[in-house]
């Protein structure tokens, strides 16, 4: 398999999101959201697009609180050594904010709740001084959980919310063809989508099996037949292994690899 970035429909409307924010007139707010299920593909989507643009990214951890966060974005940022005290060093964050004027994206940001949202109101404060773009990436949950918090989420600009969607059939034949060299129909593309629930991380373990089973048949052609015989062998491989039978809890596909 020769795994290539492919610009899906969810990147497309990640580009024109961060568009918005940075075109945006500047009475407007320049907060930005993307969110949705895990396995949609929202961390590769935001890293290719930071790859090969001028933007930040940080992944915040559950262990963060307040200085770490600040003390990261000084790190990415590359202000120099962060000061001590928290206030000195959210003006040192702001400066810099000022001085780059780049869009921020933060990842994983569902661990930005801590206490009340003090992140949160940290990462508005930011905003609000600068104006500089900052994107939060978190999970389907999140959209309802910033709601709750008026002031920030009254800073989010519409035309910058991205709610990541499932995989579709014709997005798995351009994945097909791009990455393993083989044909797939609609009717066994669209099978192959209902068995994964639509989840990008799933279609990548699989395309691995269907791979070498078409190598093994001598064949470029991926057949409903086919995705159904290696579905049910991952099946019963699970189940025996962990007693699993959700095709989308299926861990152990082709030659061991993690989907």
């Amino acid at each position: 398999m020769n795994k290539t970035f492919i610009r899906t429909n969810n990147y497309n409307r990640v580009v024109a999101a961060v568009d918005a924010l940075v075109n945006r007139d500047p009475s407007l707010p320049g907060l930005g959201l993307i969110y949705g299920c895990w396995g949609y593909g929202k961390t590769e989507v935001v890293e290719q697009f930071y790859g090969i643009s001028d933007t930040f990214y940080l992944r915040v951890l559950e262990t963060w609180r307040p200085r770490r966060l600040l003390e990261e974005m000084c790190e990415v940022m590359k202000l120099g050594t962060p000061v001590y005290r928290l206030d000195r060093l959210c003006d040192q964050v702001i400066q810099g904010c000022r001085r780059w004027r780049k869009p921020i994206f933060i990842d994983e940001a569902d661990y930005l709740f801590w206490e009340g949202g003090k992140m949160l109101n940290i990462i508005r404060d930011i905003h609000d001084m600068t104006k500089v773009p900052i994107i939060l990436i978190g999970m389907e949950a999140i959209y309802g959980r910033l709601e709750k918090y008026g002031q920030f989420f009254s800073r989010i600009l519409p035309a910058a919310i991205v709610e990541f969607q499932a995989v579709t059939p014709p997005e798995i034949i351009l994945i097909a063809k791009e990455w393993t060299g083989l044909s797939i129909g609609m009717e066994a593309a669209e099978l192959l989508c209902r068995y994964v629930s639509g989840d990008f991380r799933y279609v990548v373990g699989y395309l691995l099996t269907l791979e070498e089973a078409c190598r093994t048949n001598g064949t470029t052609q991926i057949a409903p037949k086919m995705i159904e015989a290696v579905v049910s062998k991952a099946e019963r491989i699970t189940k025996r292994l962990y007693g699993e039978v959700d095709p989308r809890q299926v861990r152990v596909l082709g030659k061991g690899q993690p989907a």
